[in-house]
């Protein structure tokens, strides 16, 4: 038997602003296939990529970093330290699990001249681009 619902015109509208308010205030967010996604930033500067990414909490040997013709693929694990069984939890907002995050590159850049440093949580991964792929001007005869 269905439960009886007292019918409420707004209820999407006010379910999509407090998912959309939520999401603003949450710099991670799951993607359709569970996978926390961290907040990035993408910044092109002179001849290089700049691809700053939040993974606050999570050591870096737990994060893996690889480049893929034009995108760049960011995973990794956040695990949880100790359970304990005694603690009752009124609140657990903090995300244990793994991440993985494909983005979308630019331009195309040289995969050896790759470097990666991490610095109070947030992950900086300055990439070359190639010359071959840069923008050339051609003139019209």
């Amino acid at each position: 038997m269905k439960k009886v619902v007292k019918f409420n015109p707004f209820y999407p509208v006010r379910r999509d602003f407090e998912k959309d308010f939520f999401d603003f205030f949450n710099p991670s967010i799951r993607n359709k296939a569970g996978y926390i996604e961290p907040a990035v930033d993408v910044v092109e500067k002179d001849e290089n990529i700049i691809v700053k990414a939040q993974v606050p909490g999570i050591p870096k040997e737990n994060i893996t970093v690889e480049v893929k013709g034009d995108q760049l693929v960011i995973k990794g694990e956040h695990k949880q330290e100790k359970e304990e069984k005694k603690e009752n939890f009124y609140r657990q907002e903090i995300q244990y699990g793994s991440f993985y995050r494909i983005i979308d590159l630019p331009s195309e850049v040289e995969k050896t001249h790759a470097e990666a440093t991490m610095k109070d949580g947030v992950l900086e991964i300055k990439l070359k681009k190639n010359k071959e792929s840069s923008p050339r001007k051609i003139t019209i005869k």
